[in-house]
């Protein structure tokens, strides 16, 4: 006759059931609202369980898979769906049943963390001895046992409307259990929490994003990014994304991207603080549940794979384009001139717009400007940055054999540690003066000079009131001093 008079209160109708698959719900507390999901195919006509969601789904005909579950534990009045409840603790119960009392809802509590689905088909089918156990059959022995406790006052004998052997098996597992291991009063709620704090600055693409802060009072979180990014820690290091702890910083890892964009990081931990909590139904839906108008009260239960989760979003905005300007001078001496035997140059690179804690290359090649060819002289660096803008210098050795040239730097920025594929800037200026050094003429043929002697100006400078040359007076001062050893030598001779 209950059987019956269930089927008629909860009109529903039976579909082939569908598995619990693993949940990762946002956190509910009580205050929060659910919203309760159709029942169909969630157990047999009558005693099927409640999907329910943190979340109103966005498309109620695919809610997608829940976040919890619950079970009635008001017999006699009707139960609507599709619609928000309000979550609260036992004191917040409106029905006027048997579930006012301490020691019914622990006996209640035992029995919806002793069943499916907050125990595995596996373990529960361990546990009794059965074989082969459906989930159906665990569903309605499991809302049997909790009607037996809050409407008819722990009469295991109830000669329920079984569907089979098996569900009258589980639900005296479940009615004993809980008359021989339920205390006085239910346990107090799981403390299952985790929250993750955003960034307080909106990054930019190219960087490192963050920090998010995780808070949970379990050993650790799992963490990860929709969509997918690395996830480190501020140095730019891969962190155990499974191991996360509490109050640890994370960063997303935005390097190499250029573009806008948005992401969210999820944190999650075993387990659910919401089982045992109670959900007010409303009659219409937008209503508030009064204990003189009210739906179906129903308790809260997480699968064993049940985990609670938050997330955090973040948008960035796309980065500027790296530049570069260079500079190119002599090593000896900072100026833009090169003895005509050659000597080192150094090409001082002024980037823009680089992402700290990036490796990039840079790749210099030296040109003729006279006919724009390439010398073959090249110098590279591979450098990190640690600001978006700053300098790295490039070192050339241009060898002899470029007397009388002049000589034009074009530098290349490639991302990474080698320079290959396609720079992401360049300066290739023919007509720069700032990338261009001037290496001096070759001595004439014959004469002999030293480094010093033969820099761009340096064979030109005359002494101190005069317009010849230096070279030209130091010859004239080593003939005069010849001619006047030889005077000597021949007055030796004759004396």
């Amino acid at each position: 006759m209950r059987r019956r008079i269930a089927v008629a209160l909860l009109a529903l109708t039976l579909i082939a059931p569908a598995s619990f698959a693993s949940a990762s719900a946002m956190a509910v507390e009580s205050g929060d609202a659910v919203w309760i999901g159709s029942r169909t195919g969630h157990g047999y006509p009558g005693t099927a369980i409640f999907p329910i969601y943190s979340q109103t789904p966005a498309d109620p005909s695919d809610p997608g898979e829940p976040d919890l579950w619950a079970y009635c534990i008001e017999h006699d009045v009707s139960a609507l769906t599709n619609r928000e409840g309000t979550v609260g603790d036992h004191s917040g119960y409106l029905g006027s049943n048997k579930f006012t009392d301490p020691a019914v809802q622990a006996r209640v509590h035992w029995t919806i963390t002793h069943s499916y689905p907050a125990v595995s088909l596996a373990d529960l089918e361990a546990a009794t001895g059965i074989a082969g156990l459906t989930r159906n059959d665990a569903i309605e022995a499991t809302q049997y046992a909790i009607w037996n406790f809050t409407d008819l006052w722990s009469d295991p004998t109830t000669a329920w409307s079984w569907e089979t052997p098996d569900s009258e098996a589980v639900y005296h597992y479940l009615v004993d259990g809980a008359l021989a291991g339920a205390g006085a009063t239910p346990p107090a709620p799981q403390a299952v929490s985790v929250s993750v704090a955003a960034p307080a600055v909106s990054p930019v693409a190219g960087s490192l994003a963050g920090p998010f802060v995780v808070t949970t009072d379990q050993p650790s979180a799992r963490v990860s990014t929709t969509p997918a990014y690395a996830i480190t820690d501020a140095t730019g290091s891969a962190v155990d994304a499974d191991a996360v702890v509490d109050g640890q910083e994370l960063y997303i890892d935005l390097r190499g991207v250029t573009t806008a964009g948005s992401a969210r990081l999820t944190a999650a931990v075993d387990g659910t603080g919401a089982t045992g909590l109670v959900v007010s139904v409303p009659v219409v839906p937008g209503d508030t549940p009064t204990s003189a108008s009210h739906a179906q009260s129903i308790v809260l239960v997480g699968a064993a794979n049940a985990a609670t989760s938050a997330a955090a979003d973040i948008t960035w905005r796309a980065t500027a384009s790296p530049t570069i300007g260079t500079t190119l001078t002599d090593a000896a001496d900072g100026d833009q001139a090169l003895p005509w035997n050659g000597g080192s140059l150094v090409d001082r690179i002024a980037y823009t717009g680089l992402t700290p804690g990036t490796e990039y290359t840079v790749s210099g090649l030296l040109m003729r400007k006279s006919d724009t060819s390439s010398t073959g002289i090249t110098g590279s660096t591979t450098f990190t940055p640690t600001a978006a803008d700053g300098s790295v210098d490039v070192t050339f050795i241009v060898p002899t054999g470029y007397a009388g040239q002049t000589l034009v730097a074009f530098e290349y920025l490639f991302l990474g540690a080698t320079a290959a594929g396609t720079p992401i800037a360049t300066h290739t200026d023919i007509d720069d003066a700032a990338q261009t050094v001037a290496v001096a003429a070759a001595p004439a043929s014959g004469a002999s000079a030293s480094p010093a002697d033969t820099s761009v100006g340096a064979a030109r400078l005359a002494a101190t009131g005069g317009d010849a040359p230096i070279g030209l007076i130091s010859v004239a001062f080593l003939a005069v001093l010849s001619g006047a050893a030889l005077l000597v030598i021949r007055r030796r001779v004759h004396v």
